[in-house]
């Protein structure tokens, strides 16, 4: 694998959050200006509820890197392919599961008091979610290439 897709791993994570969700919710629905949804945002944050958070996020992502350090799924395209696939979905679902957590703070929604629990298991979803779309994207490409070299 090259270094862009580990870079871009540790991106995602670093990058796709609920902070990030947030302020552009702010910016998007709440109709905030930049600076004034970003003051909104960070208003409550602490170095612990980042870090908190931020625990439960590196699940999906470790268990990624996990996979395309120890597999040889780096050394062949349709494995490559699967990775760069698995990226996708978990950082689709992180920023899908952090925006419907907080979009009802921004409209006249209802908020669920057990909202905040999706901290915990948008990360799982993603987990899954991404192991099932790295699995079937490596199945379809073998079969592709197979088809093809007939």
């Amino acid at each position: 694998m090259s270094k862009k897709f580990w870079i871009l791993v540790i991106a995602a994570f670093v990058v796709i959050n609920e902070i990030l969700v947030d302020w552009l919710l702010a910016i998007f629905v709440g109709d905030y200006g930049v600076a004034e949804g970003f003051i909104d945002v960070t208003r409550y944050l602490t170095v612990d509820s980042l870090l908190f958070a931020a625990g439960f996020r590196a699940i999906p992502y470790g268990a990624l890197l996990l996979v395309g350090l120890t597999t040889r799924l780096k050394h062949t395209i349709p494995g490559k392919l699967a990775l760069w696939l698995a990226l996708l979905a978990i950082a689709a679902i992180h920023f899908w599961g952090y925006w419907a957590m907080q979009y009802s703070f921004y409209t006249p929604d209802y908020t669920s008091s057990t909202s905040e629990l999706e901290l915990i298991f948008v990360p799982i979803h993603a987990l899954w979610i991404g192991a099932i779309t790295c699995w079937v994207g490596f199945v379809m490409v073998n079969r592709g290439i197979r088809k093809l070299q007939r």
